[in-house]
């Protein structure tokens, strides 16, 4: 302060701030980026090529995928999702075509040519949930796992050959879009019943073992137990 600056208080042209404030930029929107949650392949999932058994994780756009009733079919894009929690189902070798024992995702749809798909539901092949094919060929829930997924897309839905033998949907669209057969849980039930020479026990059926089983507390066979909901017995 005993500096003795002459033009500390001298006179002055104020001047507009040339520059542009970052506030005066409109803010850029962010791209809202699809991100599948349901569906795909694991990476580690073998897909039959042209150029032989590859893994998902290696497929890239213009390759040529063996499908079910489309001859070879072109890859247009692949997409890879990041890894989420998913519950899986444990397929032994050879339950559905695959040639060794895996963990799949329970969503994943799974196509069947069943024979009895055609005596069922007359079509020759049918699309359904992994998670509804629970017992069928030793077929079981596993543990949970972080996994990520590898979305295909081709010109059209197809089922493409994975794992040796095992059929799988490939499509964009939800499955209630899809041009296949797709069973709802009590059709996946019923299919695999009849493909095991097996009848679905009906509910009335269920309480009835439920009173007569020796499984239950005495006191709670001796109730008459009333058939819920309104089924009749």
């Amino acid at each position: 302060m005993f500096l003795d600056h002459f033009s500390a208080f001298a006179n002055y042209q104020p001047v507009e701030f040339v520059a542009d404030l970052p506030s005066s930029f409109e803010g850029a929107v962010p791209r809202n980026t699809h991100r599948p949650r349901a569906g795909g392949l694991l990476p580690h999932t073998v897909i039959e090529t042209e150029a032989g058994f590859v893994q998902a994780r290696d497929l890239k756009s213009g390759d040529m995928v063996f499908t079910f009733d489309g001859g070879s079919q072109k890859v247009i894009a692949v997409k890879h999702s990041v890894p989420r929690l998913t519950p899986m189902m444990h397929v032994p070798a050879g339950a559905l075509g695959n040639e060794r024992a895996m963990d799949l995702p329970a969503d994943q749809m799974i196509a069947l040519d069943e024979a009895t798909a055609d005596r069922l539901f007359d079509v020759p092949v049918v699309l359904a949930k992994l998670v509804s094919l629970a017992g069928y060929n030793g077929i079981t829930p596993a543990m949970p796992q972080r996994l990520a997924r590898i979305h295909i897309t081709f010109e059209e839905e197809e089922l493409i050959w994975g794992e040796g033998g095992m059929l799988m949907h490939v499509a964009d669209t939800d499955a209630e879009d899809s041009a296949f057969w797709t069973l709802s849980l009590s059709e996946s039930r019923a299919l695999v019943a009849s493909s095991q020479d097996r009848v679905l026990p009906q509910p009335s059926e269920i309480v009835r073992n439920a009173q007569e089983s020796s499984v239950l507390p005495a006191w709670l066979q001796q109730l008459k137990i009333a058939t819920p909901f309104g089924l009749a017995a």
